[in-house]
């Protein structure tokens, strides 16, 4: 079979784009993504990016499918209930796109150890505090890039850290460690599942543009309502105090 060629047919609509090209899709075929936390953030953004074409996707969430997570995680049906997310997710990117590779891991992201396996990204997609501090260490300590959202009630936000070696800024410099860190937002202040999508989507193409060295908005925080429909972008500094910078 002839890449290329097989490359065109199933991505001619983005192939034409006038900021993409063939040799943009061949790339992201060589990419590897990590996607932590598989509910109304990860399951639409995995399946995004895997249609899109990335070549490989680690999927981890050790949680199952709850009646409860239905009117926001939209590719689980009422069948799926009581299965691992992980494992429909990866059914359903399997036939959608069988040229993208995914591995599962049923475990808590603190439980693993990411210096074994190095993505090139880390999609943080969790809904708690503990997983998203646990997971900005990491990336901060192995140098790799690290792409946070979140969603509670009408409003969202999303943030690109590069955590390259001569430079810091992360998570921790915007939001140091104070409070319950086990809090989740959507149980605790309810959410749409519309605005959950528009956060995933606009997370998926950050992710897109940024592996594809097409995205300058790193260290910046865009702020997302669905109330007022708007969006608002701030640069985010580094911060000296920071207990993970080591300049």
């Amino acid at each position: 079979m002839d890449i290329n060629n097989s490359l065109v047919s199933r991505f001619y609509s983005q192939i034409i784009l006038e900021d993409f090209s063939l040799q943009d899709q061949e790339e992201l075929l060589k990419k590897e993504i990590t996607i932590i936390g598989c509910g109304g953030l990860g399951s639409p953004v995995s399946v995004y990016l895997a249609a899109s074409g990335i070549g490989k996707i680690n999927l981890v969430d050790p949680d199952k499918v709850e009646i409860r997570n239905l009117h926001r995680q939209v590719f689980f049906q009422e069948k799926d209930v009581g299965r691992h997310k992980v494992d429909v997710l990866q059914d359903h990117i399997e036939k959608l796109n069988s040229h993208c590779k995914i591995t599962v891991f049923k475990q808590k992201s603190w439980e693993i150890n990411f210096d074994k396996y190095k993505s090139e990204m880390m999609l943080d997609c969790s809904d708690n505090f503990r997983t998203k501090y646990s997971l900005n260490e990491a990336c901060t300590n192995n140098n790799i890039s690290f792409c946070s959202a979140s969603v509670s009630g009408s409003d969202g936000q999303i943030a690109l850290f590069t955590n390259k070696s001569d430079y810091h800024s992360c998570y921790n410099c915007f939001f140091p460690e104070d409070g319950d860190i086990d809090a989740n937002d959507c149980a605790e202040s309810g959410v749409l599942g519309p605005t959950v999508s528009l956060v995933a989507s606009i997370q998926s193409l950050i992710t897109l543009k940024y592996l594809l060295n097409k995205f300058n908005d790193t260290e910046s925080i865009f702020r997302v309502s669905s109330k007022d429909l708007t969006i608002k972008k701030n640069k985010i500094l580094p911060n000296t105090s920071c207990r993970l910078n080591k300049l």
